[in-house]
């Protein structure tokens, strides 16, 4: 979110950026020291890191402040609307029957 890398984090609380990567992936565990540190350098408390927020694929999936889910639903409902305006109108349109000898013979028809 702070558009930083493993690379960034890493050299700002001096560590290797393969360490860092192991504890992002969980393969090793990290020290109350260095993850005061990290939040320092995410400018966070250092609470918000045991917080079941949303986790960065959850974020991945926003556009703009409306989720995908709420994108999704939204468009239903446009197609929804769409479909019920066109069936309204379609009912209020005059139908011409025509005859299918008069549509042969009709300019229409005739090359």
């Amino acid at each position: 979110m702070r558009d930083l890398s493993q690379d960034n984090i890493a050299d700002e609380i001096g560590m290797s950026a393969g360490n860092f990567g192991k504890i992002e992936r969980g393969e090793i565990d990290i020290s109350s020291s260095h993850l005061l540190q990290i939040a320092k350098v995410l400018k966070i408390n250092i609470t918000d890191l045991f917080e079941d927020k949303l986790t960065l694929a959850e974020k991945e999936n926003t556009y703009g402040f409306a989720t995908k889910d709420e994108l999704e639903n939204l468009s239903r409902q446009m197609q929804n609307l769409i479909k019920r305006e066109f069936e309204k109108l379609r009912k209020e349109l005059p139908v011409k029957k025509i005859s299918q000898k008069k549509y042969l013979k009709s300019k229409k028809f005739k090359k």
